[in-house]
């Protein structure tokens, strides 16, 4: 089912909220940092509050619009809502909490429905617990099997495992991605957790101060991104300005303060010109260490910096290299893999040599 919108809304603090897309039947990931407005445009499109202006339609069905004069009740939007603090019924067991929306139905096609999703959400034996006996990815699946069970057309899931720890959150995030699968529901889930966006999105909308910076395919974000913000809230954190010295085509050298003179491949039908002021940025993992007994002949390394490393922060099965490079002491972020730093010995105060692909120093329109 295709949900489109466009809204607009003022709020009494002063923020405002202008932004629109399309989502077709797919799992898209609205991503922002805290305090952009990602929670009170899934209330906008939910009915819970309502704009100052815009149009919201699912399935060429409208559900809002300003202009007209639309705006459909909540309870007849078909639209799901899952919240951050699970909202489950507490004077009810999960079978309880999972049937309210449907008790309506017959009873047989109630007590079938619910096993099935109960099956799905792995919820098989609790059945009869109240939700002070669950955990807290017990009581998160109650509830999205509680949403689901009435049928939605449209699915909002507000930073549903934010509360959880780190190895529920990831349980759940692939629970999430097989039960697009058998329910593809058209569905908008919210987070600002980098790798939760790069798990679960395979299109992501970047949200900041209550408009949209950009939105496509999860690659194009994390590999391409428009602007600079978007640039910084998707990880790549080595973000330079310079200057285009010289161009062949799309490809240019850019004299920069910090790391010298850097090569690039510039974007697809981007034509620039000497002297033209250029951001560029050129995520962690994507630089390279090279090794110390490596000799650079004719096959040099695009853009070769040396650099003391500052500081090592481990990442799980990463390492975070924060390495002080260049011509100008440019504090460079470099990601390793484990094995690589017990290779090469990577250490705080030691010297190495990166190089930075041109293919991947990305220049930002």
């Amino acid at each position: 089912m295709s949900l489109r919108f466009e809204l607009k809304k003022s709020f009494n603090t002063g923020f405002t909220i202008d932004a629109g897309f399309a989502v077709d039947e797919e799992l898209l990931v609205l991503f922002g940092p805290s305090g952009a407005g990602k929670t009170q445009i899934l209330k906008m499109l939910s009915g819970i509050i309502t704009p100052d202006e815009g149009v919201v339609s699912v399935g060429g069905e409208t559900l809002f619009d300003s202009g007209r004069r639309i705006n459909v009740p909540i309870r007849e939007r078909k639209i799901g809502y899952l919240f951050q603090d699970y909202a489950l019924f507490p004077h009810m067991t999960v079978f309880g909490n999972i049937s309210y929306g449907i008790s309506r139905l017959e009873k047989r096609r109630v007590s079938e429905k619910v096993a099935e999703l109960i099956g799905v959400m792995r919820l098989s034996g609790l059945e009869d617990r109240y939700p002070h006996e669950l955990s807290g990815g017990q009581k998160q699946r109650t509830a999205l099997a509680r949403t689901l069970a009435t049928e939605p057309r449209i699915l909002l899931l507000d930073e549903p495992f934010s509360a959880l720890d780190y190895q529920v959150r990831e349980k759940l995030r692939a629970d999430l991605l097989n039960i697009h699968k058998i329910y593809p529901i058209t569905t908008i889930f919210v987070t600002h957790d980098l790798e939760e966006a790069f798990m679960l999105g395979r299109s992501i909308a970047v949200i900041n101060n209550g408009r949209l910076e950009q939105t496509g395919p999860r690659e194009e974000l994390f590999y391409r991104p428009r602007t600079r913000n978007v640039a910084r809230f998707l990880g790549f954190r080595n973000i330079f300005d310079g200057t285009v010295e010289a161009a062949n085509g799309s490809q240019v050298a850019i004299r920069t303060r910090e790391l010298g003179v850097i090569k690039a491949d510039g974007p697809s039908g981007w034509t620039p010109g000497a002297g033209q002021k250029v951001s560029f940025c050129i995520r962690p993992e994507e630089v390279i260490v090279i090794r110390p007994d490596r000799v650079l002949g004719d096959r040099v390394q695009d853009n070769v910096i040396e650099g003391e490393i500052l500081d090592v922060v481990g990442k799980g099965s990463t390492h975070v290299l924060y390495l002080e490079a260049g011509e100008g002491a440019a504090l460079l972020k470099v990601e390793v893999p484990n094995f690589v730093l017990r290779k090469l010995a990577l250490a705080r105060g030691k010297r190495i040599r990166v190089s930075l692909k041109r293919e991947d120093v990305w220049i930002i329109p």
